[in-house]
């Protein structure tokens, strides 16, 4: 059986081309026919080549110097070697090249992180024109902010439930035992000296140890909504560290 699929649907339902590829039921061909003036992939029954080639299209894009197609989470173009401009579109796992997982190894992270940002330190942009300027500052940015994200516990979960089409606004009461828990700590950390402030911010840390070991195998077991909930005591957990930082800060 034949299908028809838009560019536009392909992208929206990529995780399902991966499972369609996975099981071998259809071979998506790359070559494109015109149905008022719009672009489509002509499918048909058959090997999972093809599948995994439009995947690979649709985690691509042109290189705005030389036109080569390359893996959107590439910093240079292979062909031209010209820094590339960041694609909004692109999951931040994918950027570092690790796996979307909430679990991931923060030494490693980091280790990424510092390759990529030495690719784009000013001093090597400095004979190049004004665009690949422009753009090294734009993509540094870009690997910045999604490190900031991945770095952070909470961050990182409020991340990859976006992804999945959960909203921490939408969340609505939250348990009352949670919100005397932060009104209290907020109060100790009002009255509190530095040493008590101190040992405030040493058992707040545990406790976001604690949840974050939570939330590992609540996206384990893809239970989001319940992770969605502990997401949000994380929140205020996360608020609570960076109160205690900045009162100390000011004291120093």
């Amino acid at each position: 059986m034949n299908r028809i699929i838009t560019i536009n649907s392909a992208i929206k339902n990529i995780n399902i081309l991966q499972t369609i590829a996975r099981t071998k039921n259809y071979n998506f061909s790359i070559n494109k026919i015109t149905n008022n003036n719009h672009q489509r992939f002509y499918t048909t029954k058959a090997d999972d080549n093809h599948a995994s080639n439009i995947i690979n299209k649709l985690k691509q894009s042109p290189c705005w110097s030389c036109n080569e197609h390359i893996e959107k989470k590439k910093v240079f173009c292979p062909m031209c070697n010209k820094v590339q401009k960041p694609d909004s579109s692109v999951d931040i796992f994918f950027l570092f090249d690790i796996k979307p997982h909430f679990k991931i190894d923060l030494k490693d992270l980091s280790h990424r992180f510092k390759s990529l940002q030495k690719l784009l330190h000013p001093d090597l942009f400095e004979q190049k024109n004004e665009k690949e300027k422009a753009l090294s500052k734009e993509i540094s940015t870009s690997i910045n902010t999604a490190y900031n994200i991945l770095k952070s516990p909470f961050l990182r979960a409020e991340y990859i439930l976006n992804q999945k089409g959960y909203d921490l606004s939408s969340v609505g009461d939250v348990d009352p035992e949670v919100l005397m828990e932060v009104l209290e700590i907020r109060e100790a950390i009002d009255e509190g000296t530095d040493e008590e402030i101190t040992k405030i911010g040493n058992e707040n840390r545990e406790k976001i140890n604690e949840v974050s070991k939570e939330l590992e195998s609540l996206f384990e077991k893809k239970d989001y909504q319940e992770a969605l909930k502990r997401t949000v005591y994380l929140r205020y957990l996360t608020r609570i560290q960076e109160e205690i930082h900045k009162k100390l800060e000011f004291h120093i």
